[in-house]
Order: structure tokens, then C-alpha cells, then sequence
């Protein structure tokens, strides 16, 4: 679970999908939780925002500034997920070269390692906006 900064939707800015550049997603396991995108250039997470309670549609996404550590280090999550488990929610192309997916995958190497992984905190990172919808692949 990522620690994100506290903000109000109302007071920041909406972002449009085509703004945004999708490059991989980090949590898809009920639909696409958490990415990795490009606006205008810069990386940022994409988390999705719940206000507060449960979930509902519309989803809505923060999109929060990374720093340049922090890019390399979901670079390097996201090139393990792909060796371990695989490339499905990549979208990057030749821009972000990782080894590929291994032909014998096993997942249990990612996820033993994510379960130890100390939580992304992005409390205090700059938040671009918010999202009604992930970007187009």
C-alpha cells in the first residue's frame, strides 16, 4: 500500500487520459489499481484515490510527481515482476529495457520479495492532479 499525500480532489486540477503517457501498471488485480505514467515528460505514480471510504465508480487517480529515486526503484519492481511473473501489464515498448519474462516463470519470487518490500511513501511528493481514467496503452 502506498502512503499518499493528503489533498482534496476539488482543489487540484483534472488531468485528461491523453495527457497521459501509460508505461506499466504496478497493482491490477481488480481492474488497474496503481501505474506508472509520463506527464508531459515527467514520471509519476498514478494511485487510485478513495476518498476517504470504499471505492466506488467513477474511479478516481492521483497523479503524484516521482523523484528520480523513486522511478528507479519501481523500475526495478516492475523488471523483477517481469522476470518472475510477466510482461502483461507493460506498456512501455523500447523506452524501458528490463531482461524478459523468464520461460520458466515463478511467481512466488516476486511476490515473497513484495510482500517485504517497505511501503512506497509519496507523502510529501508533489500531486499534479487527478485522473477519471487510466491513459489509453
Amino acid at each position: 500500500m502506498t502512503k499518499l499525500p493528503e489533498v482534496e480532489l476539488a482543489a487540484l486540477a483534472k488531468i485528461a487520459p491523453d495527457a497521459l503517457r501509460l508505461l506499466w501498471v504496478n497493482d491490477g488485480r481488480d481492474g488497474r489499481l496503481e501505474a506508472v505514467v509520463e506527464h508531459a515528460g515527467q514520471p509519476c505514480l498514478m494511485v487510485l484515490h478513495d476518498e476517504g471510504g470504499p471505492v466506488e465508480r467513477p474511479y478516481r487517480w492521483l497523479l503524484v510527481h516521482l523523484t528520480s529515486e523513486q522511478r528507479a526503484e519501481e523500475e526495478r519492481w516492475h523488471a523483477l515482476f517481469v522476470e518472475h511473473v510477466g510482461d502483461h501489464w507493460c506498456f512501455h515498448g523500447e523506452t524501458l529495457r528490463h531482461a524478459p519474462p523468464s520461460p520458466e516463470p515463478d511467481p512466488t519470487r516476486f511476490y515473497d520479495a513484495y510482500r517485504e518490500r517497505r511501503r512506497l511513501d509519496v507523502s510529501t511528493n508533489a500531486v499534479l492532479g487527478w485522473a477519471d481514467e487510466m491513459p489509453a496503452r
